[in-house]
């Protein structure tokens, strides 16, 4: 999990960014450390932290007279609970017998070189230079014009692979606690990439949101995408660079696996045996067979109850 000595900044940006009220848990290490989990309740789950790839912990000591439960680290590592309640949390490790652990994500050191393209193998580099060459240009920025061209790209796309956009409110907000900065890949004037750099605070630079259009992908869009943020990120002196969460050996997998960065398991462990929401296959190819001026409008409602 992420670890800070101090959240309130990150707690008041969250709430801010997805309307969701934080709720301090206090959470004691199998080593007697006293900490506390941050978890959103949502329907009857306690999750820590909903929409983010990993938990959050705190090393202020909460009271536990004010909290909803506590929660305890077991010798083997399981996290039990002072109630019946039910919880998730997202780490690199598992802490239940009963987790979803298809998800990874990928990141590159970017201190191991001092250039960038010494990062990459020479196929990437190779690729870059094409898309240059065949006139992607990249912009960065958080102006109304590129929200505007990134949410459409971004909305085709999730479109395309059946899966409902997030609000475009939360992306807005997200900019304006200055956490998000946006990418727009363009081929003359068309926009035909997108994605969004978000700054962990932990010298995590990380790709949360990555879309390009299919019929433009032999323009090696995606390639010229990452590089700009890459580059972008050095130049902001993070340590890391996230390419983003992944389904373990899926397309999208196997091509991060070209940038040869650490693949990181995620494990999202639960206090009782549940069915995935992921796991409904038919549910991808439905929503792929709607109208897209539908899915577009009825994406952003159904988005909220994602996490």
């Amino acid at each position: 999990m992420i670890e800070f000595s101090d959240a309130s900044k990150f707690i008041s940006d969250f709430e801010f960014i997805y309307s969701k009220k934080i709720i301090r848990i206090p959470y004691t290490t199998k080593e007697g450390v006293r900490k506390t989990i941050l978890m959103c309740q949502c329907g009857k789950t306690f999750i820590s932290l909903p929409y983010l790839s990993l938990g959050v912990t705190e090393n202020k000591i909460t009271d536990r007279k004010t909290a909803p439960f506590m929660l305890f680290e077991t010798e083997e590592g399981n996290i039990i609970s002072t109630s019946k309640k039910q919880w998730e949390i997202r780490d690199t490790l598992a802490h239940s017998p009963y987790i979803y652990s298809d998800k990874l994500f990928t990141w590159i050191n970017l201190t191991e070189k001092q250039n960038t393209m010494q990062l990459y193998s020479s196929d990437i580099r190779r690729k870059i230079r094409k898309s240059e060459k065949e006139g992607i240009i990249i912009k960065h920025g958080t102006d109304k014009h590129l929200i505007k061209d990134f949410y459409r790209v971004y909305q085709l796309r999730m479109k395309e692979i059946g899966v409902a956009p997030i609000h475009k409110n939360i992306i807005t907000r997200s900019i304006k606690c200055k956490r998000t900065v946006l990418f727009v890949a363009y081929k003359g004037k068309q926009a035909v990439g997108s994605a969004t750099l978000d700054d962990m605070d932990n010298g995590v630079m990380a790709n949360g949101l990555f879309s390009t259009l299919s019929k433009f992908n032999h323009f090696y869009v995606s390639y010229a995408l990452h590089n700009a943020m890459i580059n972008f990120s050095k130049d902001k002196n993070a340590v890391y660079y996230s390419l983003g969460r992944s389904t373990r050996n899926s397309s999208v997998h196997n091509y991060k696996k070209h940038y040869k960065g650490e693949d990181i398991p995620l494990y999202w462990s639960y206090s009782k045996k549940k069915k995935n929401i992921r796991d409904y296959k038919l549910l991808y190819k439905l929503w792929g067979m709607l109208p897209f001026f539908i899915t577009k409008r009825l994406g952003q409602v159904i988005s909220k109850y994602v996490y």
